[in-house]
């Protein structure tokens, strides 16, 4: 036997079993005594049952209705968790944001919004996972990742995410400050890729947009000396080497913390560098990715 009871009159029946007394629910509920009374014969109509002794002192389960009121009870907190939980997922105080990372080089730039993100919404689970566009791009379109982020170039490779892009990133070459090239007048794109580059161990577009200018310039393909995702290490390397490497920032002044080097800007004829974001385009997005978006396009948009 199946059949519909309004979970208020489920709520009416264990709020009279817990005081044992229609007048005290009554006041508890907000409810007239008259209309208590009735939702609660309209119960007892619908299961077919008595629930209740009315007594001269108030009203006491019978043995069905102690059965009932047991159910009743995990049936209501079932559903208050339910509208709990939701609220706090939408409040952030529950969720979760799985973000990753293509390549792993540009997570120095997120760093800083993700710990406004984590400090904001403490009960919220951070989840990183970095790689390149290739593989994440498709746990993005599957639901598996909530965002990619990244270069912006990779990410437009698939229609079926959404690309937002926040800015241009300011680059150079570093090279140490009495490295031969210091010494011309005016340095050339041929003249720096002559000597050995540094490259991270994460492909970014940057590298690939470098080595299609070495044949223009009559030089041989392009090979790294050095492969490190250690930027200490990287400028240890080309401070006391004639290596050169790529260096990013989101602010012009970068230059200023590399006072040990010289910042070549301009040498090499490469497109523009971009930070970006993706979702996935038919997807609805979770608070904690709306969340994301805000504290991003206000901390970098």
């Amino acid at each position: 036997m199946r059949m519909n009871i309004d979970l208020k009159k489920i709520r009416h029946v264990a709020e009279v079993a817990h005081s044992e007394s229609i007048t005290t629910a009554s006041h508890t509920l907000a409810i007239s005594q008259p209309a208590l009374t009735r939702s609660i014969a309209d119960v007892e109509k619908q299961l077919g049952v008595q629930l209740f002794l009315r007594m001269r002192r108030g009203m006491r389960l019978t043995e069905a209705g102690q059965v009932f009121v047991d159910q009743a009870q995990r049936v209501i907190k079932s559903v208050d968790d339910l509208f709990i939980n939701t609220e706090d997922y939408l409040n952030l105080k529950l969720g979760r944001l799985r973000v990753g990372i293509a390549p792993s080089a540009y997570q120095v730039y997120i760093n800083g919004p993700l710990e406004e993100l984590v400090k904001a919404y403490p009960g919220m689970q951070l989840e990183l996972v970095v790689g390149s566009a290739e593989q994440l791009a498709p746990r993005v379109i599957s639901g598996d990742l909530d965002v990619l982020w990244g270069a912006a170039r990779p990410l437009t490779q698939w229609p079926e995410m959404k690309v937002t892009v926040l800015r241009d990133l300011y680059y150079g070459f570093m090279i140490r400050r009495n490295h031969p090239l210091t010494k011309l007048k005016k340095i050339g794109e041929a003249d720096l890729l002559k000597y050995p580059i540094l490259l991270p161990a994460t492909v970014q577009p940057i590298h690939i947009d470098v080595a299609t200018r070495y044949a223009p310039n009559g030089l041989p393909p392009m090979h790294p000396r050095y492969v490190t995702d250690d930027f200490e290490l990287t400028k240890s390397i080309v401070a006391s080497t004639d290596t050169f490497s790529h260096v990013a920032s989101l602010s012009p002044k970068f230059a200023e913390r590399l006072k040990r080097f010289v910042i070549l800007d301009g040498v090499v004829d490469i497109p523009p560098q971009q930070l970006a974001y993706a979702v996935a385009a038919t997807k609805a997005k979770s608070p904690a990715v709306e969340a994301f978006e805000a504290v991003v396009s206000a901390s970098i948009g």
